[in-house]
């Protein structure tokens, strides 16, 4: 069964990400970088793990900001019904 962009098949709900959303999620991680690189500079020592985040930001942002590659979010259908009681919002259904 398909509705709107969410599949339902064999007892999983798939929901590909519309460009919209993968957009906030870019400009999300452009904000996150910008404060680790701060903190970074700021700092007499290089925290590696902030290097490594900073690396993996990179490489989150082109896939999540890239026209050619689909982001599918997928789950149990018990999970997605249930999702507002853990979340206290409805699961987005994208159109």
């Amino acid at each position: 069964m398909n509705i709107n962009n969410i599949t339902i098949a064999n007892m999983k709900v798939t929901v590909n990400l519309p460009r919209e959303q993968k957009d906030i999620i870019v400009d999300a991680l452009k904000v996150y970088q910008e404060a680790i690189r701060k903190i970074s500079a700021g700092s007499d020592f290089q925290n590696e793990h902030l290097n490594y985040t900073d690396f993996d930001i990179i490489g989150l942002s082109g896939i999540f900001s890239d026209v050619g590659v689909d982001i599918r979010v997928e789950m149990t259908e018990e999970v997605h019904d249930k999702f507002v009681h853990n979340h206290g919002v409805d699961f987005p259904e994208y159109v």
